[in-house]
């Protein structure tokens, strides 16, 4: 167990903030601009990164998950998709955790927000991680086919994040910065985009 403060998974949670808050903004407020949502492709691997990080680095996996769960519940409602991306990472940590029942978590993520790709992309960022960079790498380019040739293939470009072992020391994210953050600034950009209908 890893005791001194990750820089590097510190520098990829705040990447994963900022280009899902400019996605998001692009997906309410300015669905005009393609190029916000492009920069948006990176904060999915970048959560997927920190979920793997996450299940194996935890001391409490239980109280891990029910967070997970929990967030991906109080969500629900503000989320545009119900079934939304928190689930489909609470669907990943399971699998990592109790590996003999991979079949059944793939199967439970088809109806999940990035559904089977998500799952099989964050299985592709582990196996960089813990197992063997180049089949990783591999598998997590085949993966990007699975939904077609999109302008999800840019999430492509967050790899080299995960790869290299340089980061950029930045200020350290409050423990549950992300739990109170993915629901609030949804519910702020909604506000904003209803008001600006009226």
């Amino acid at each position: 167990m890893q005791k001194t403060f990750d820089h590097k998974l510190n520098m990829i949670k705040w990447i994963g903030i900022i280009t899902m808050t400019i996605d998001h903004a692009g997906y309410f407020l300015f669905p005009q601009f393609i190029w916000m949502r492009i920069i948006g492709r990176i904060a999915f691997p970048c959560f997927l990164y920190s979920t793997v990080e996450g299940t194996i680095r935890t001391k409490d996996y239980k109280k891990y998950i029910i967070r997970l769960l929990l967030l991906g519940i109080i969500s629900m409602p503000i989320t545009p998709n119900t079934l939304n991306v928190v689930f489909l990472l609470a669907t990943l940590s399971l699998s990592l955790r109790y590996k003999p029942f991979f079949p059944l978590f793939l199967l439970l993520s088809i109806p999940l927000e990035y559904g089977i790709y998500g799952f099989l992309f964050g299985w592709s960022i582990y196996w960089i991680k813990e197992k063997n960079l180049i089949q990783g790498t591999v598998a997590a380019v085949i993966t990007q086919f699975i939904i077609g040739v999109t302008i999800q293939m840019y999430a492509l470009c967050a790899l080299p994040l995960f790869i290299q072992n340089k980061s950029i020391k930045l200020p350290k994210l409050p423990r549950y910065f992300f739990y109170w953050y993915y629901p609030l600034h949804q519910i702020v950009l909604t506000v904003i985009a209803l008001r600006l209908l009226n």
